[in-house]
């Protein structure tokens, strides 16, 4: 038994050198240092918060050549099919859904106008809403009916930032009638 602890504390102080001289010894680089190549440091990540996106005007002439407009008549009026009848003076508040045909996006450059018919009390521009090529958005545009009793039309086209019209017409049609 003695002997087993002797040969256990001899294997023991044994290792016990060869990890102190491992421990003392240095890589040894066979390339001169001018020619190695500089040790790696891993980047440093600074977490930032996102910077608030603020819509930018796509640029006519950009759109021009590499895009194309296209306004498509979805549904049926949302509000106000034709011929509606009114109050002389009421307030309304026509709605079209449409869809953005074309491959262009609609931003704050893009319009409507009046191209026939009365205004009805609306501007005669008006901004068309914001959306991307593909999706479907509701138009919609504030009018006063006329005192006068009749009938009465507004016919709209949407202008690109060049002023060019395109897509389908939208259209208010009503009857003023007596109170």
């Amino acid at each position: 038994m003695r002997k087993d602890r002797f040969t256990l504390l001899i294997v023991l102080t044994i290792m016990a050198a060869v990890m102190t001289a491992c421990q003392s010894l240095l890589p040894v680089r066979s390339v001169p240092m001018e020619q190695q190549a500089p040790l790696y440091k891993a980047p440093t990540i600074v977490p930032t918060l996102p910077a608030l996106a603020t819509p930018t005007p796509q640029v006519a002439n950009n759109q021009a050549s590499s895009c194309t407009n296209m306004l498509q008549y979805i549904e049926p009026d949302l509000t106000y099919p034709d011929g509606t009848e009114v109050k002389p003076g009421e307030a309304m508040n026509k709605q079209w859904k449409v869809k953005n045909a074309g491959t262009c996006n609609w931003d704050a450059s893009y319009s409507l106008k009046v191209i026939g018919g009365e205004a009805m009390g609306a501007a005669n521009i008006q901004a068309l809403v914001p959306a991307r090529n593909g999706t479907e958005a509701v138009v919609s545009i504030q009018f006063t009916a006329p005192e006068e009793p009749g009938r009465y039309y507004s016919q709209w086209k949407a202008f690109d930032p060049d002023g060019n019209a395109f897509g389908d017409m939208l259209y208010l049609d009503i009857t003023v009638v007596k109170e």
